[in-house]
């Protein structure tokens, strides 16, 4: 059996991120937001607001997991959800103006989480990597 430990290495800067993410949050005062809620916050911080459908394949999540996600950052009052009057099966998701304050925060950890996972490297050696992560990512 051939084996290295490349998804190690992946899953340890993965848990990595996520420490520095929450530490980050903490220290900016915002708390209870973990990962997965940043991927929805991102995609409407794009978006203004999407269906839940849609949000389910921007950060490609199930729709229970949306779902799920969706109800602890309303009960945190940084999104709100309401039905369409024209399909009152389809959910439209979007930032309250207390989930818009958190832009500027998630900017700034977006930056310290770019320089950090770069540091040491060469513009080229950022490019070639990327370019093998994607490659690799193709291959799942």
């Amino acid at each position: 059996m051939k084996s290295d430990n490349t998804l190690t290495i992946i899953s340890k800067i993965y848990n990595g991120m996520e420490e520095l993410l929450i530490k980050e949050l903490k220290d900016a005062g915002v708390y209870g937001i973990v990962p997965s809620h940043g991927k929805i916050l991102y995609a409407l911080f794009k978006c203004n607001s999407l269906s839940m459908n849609e949000l389910s394949e921007k950060i490609q999540k199930t729709p229970q997991t949306v779902t799920t996600l969706v109800k602890k950052l309303e009960e945190m009052g940084y999104i709100e959800s309401h039905k369409l009057d024209s399909d009152r099966r389809t959910t439209i998701v979007s930032l309250t103006d207390c989930g818009k304050k958190l832009k500027p925060v998630f900017d700034a950890i977006s930056e310290k989480l770019y320089i950090e996972q770069y540091k040491g490297l060469s513009k080229e050696e950022v490019k070639e990597f990327v370019r093998l992560l994607k490659l690799v990512e193709k291959n799942f």
